[in-house]
């Protein structure tokens, strides 16, 4: 017995961590079932910070059909790393009886927020095929309200959180706004209401959107705003950008420059904010903070030529940047990705392979980039 004692070799836990790290989620899932000691590593968060740190070389396509005849959303995902043709994978999760679907934050930690009609939120994690419904907050149920929805990660007390601005539309009277957040799991999902954002913004609520609410970077919210004087739906209109720090719950406004409109596309480019914006047909403009200054490059697209006259909404075609291209997907169009390299300015088309569309079928297709497999529970 000694001897046997003396043979066994231990691994250390940062190994094992690496190897595990390395599996794919379906594996893992299996993997803890063995015993609680691995159920515990797998939903640790230190595992999870090693999952994605390894899917940064293996991120994803993101991307969902919604089927209007028996209102069902399917979700799919496809390697972005490829030359010139992939083949998307289902993810066995459907929703059904999903009414005015809506998915416009991007992925966070491999989850999605999603919001299935009025006041109803749903998080849920394509990889594990978990999901929960969050709580409806019971002070926003009135008649004329309009919901801005924000979903992000605060990476210093590792809490998920939703912010959410609401509206009153009132005939001739000056809008009310009320600010909120969620945080998902602590004192059991209650809705609380917070300080507001500086009083001479107004945020840019659902009907301005074009395809995004904000995104979340590094634990902070970014969103788009404008002054109180100035309209919503004039493209010419100066155009601000908020930030909410998740963690401080506090509201900062970030200086822009005057290529910034609200068809303009808010993008997490290396952990920094970034946003495109169509300058002329065929042409956009890739704007960088750093060190609180911006920095713009102009790029040419080729291919978008047939699609100049729909491409001034350009955050309905961007799907964001991954190993240093932006990834694009053509205007009322699926079955392949353009990718546009920043630094050789390039451009290469990726066709899905073997990829049937139900032409038959009603449909509505969204995407997202930079989507990575984890085991985070909910």
């Amino acid at each position: 017995m000694e001897k046997e004692e003396e043979e066994r070799i231990w691994i250390h836990m940062d190994l094992v961590i690496e190897i595990l790290s390395r599996m794919p989620v379906k594996s893992l899932l299996k993997l803890k079932c063995l015993s609680k000691e691995f159920s515990r590593i797998i939903h640790s968060r230190n595992f999870v910070d090693s999952c994605l740190a390894c899917s940064s070389n293996r991120s994803r396509l993101l991307f969902y059909f919604h089927f209007y005849e028996d209102n069902t959303l399917v979700f799919f995902s496809a390697p972005h790393r490829s030359t010139c043709s992939i083949l998307p994978t289902r993810h066995d999760m459907t929703f059904r009886g999903v009414v005015g679907t809506s998915l416009r934050s991007p992925p966070v930690r491999g989850l999605i927020f999603c919001t299935f009609g009025p006041n109803q939120h749903v998080l849920c994690n394509p990889a594990t095929k978990h999901n929960i419904s969050l709580p409806q907050n019971q002070m926003l149920r009135k008649k004329g309200l309009v919901e801005l929805l924000i979903f992000g990660y605060d990476p210093i007390f590792d809490q998920f959180k939703v912010l959410c601005i609401s509206v009153y539309k009132i005939v001739k009277q000056p809008d009310q706004y009320q600010f909120w957040v969620l945080t998902v799991g602590k004192d059991g999902n209650i809705w609380r209401k917070i300080q507001g954002m500086p009083p001479h913004l107004v945020p840019a609520m659902r009907k301005h959107l074009c395809g995004q609410t904000g995104i979340c970077i590094n634990g902070v919210l970014y969103f788009k705003a404008c002054s109180k004087n100035q309209s919503y739906t004039h493209p010419g209109n100066t155009t601000h950008v908020v930030s909410f720090d998740l963690n401080s719950e506090e509201f900062s406004l970030i200086k822009t420059n005057s290529h910034l409109t609200w068809f303009s596309k808010l993008i997490d480019f290396q952990g920094k904010l970034a946003f495109l914006s169509r300058v002329k047909d065929c042409t956009i403009e890739f704007c960088l903070l750093e060190n609180k200054e911006w920095s713009s490059k102009v790029f040419h697209l080729p291919w978008a030529q047939k699609y100049s006259s729909r491409l001034e909404q350009i955050s309905d075609s961007v799907l964001g940047i991954c190993d240093g291209e932006i990834i694009f997907v053509p205007p009322k169009e699926f079955g392949f990705t353009w990718h546009l390299s920043l630094e050789k300015k390039t451009t290469r088309k990726v066709d899905f392979h073997d990829f049937q569309i139900p032409s038959n079928r009603n449909h509505l297709v969204v995407f997202f980039s930079n989507y990575a497999d984890t085991t985070v529970s909910l």
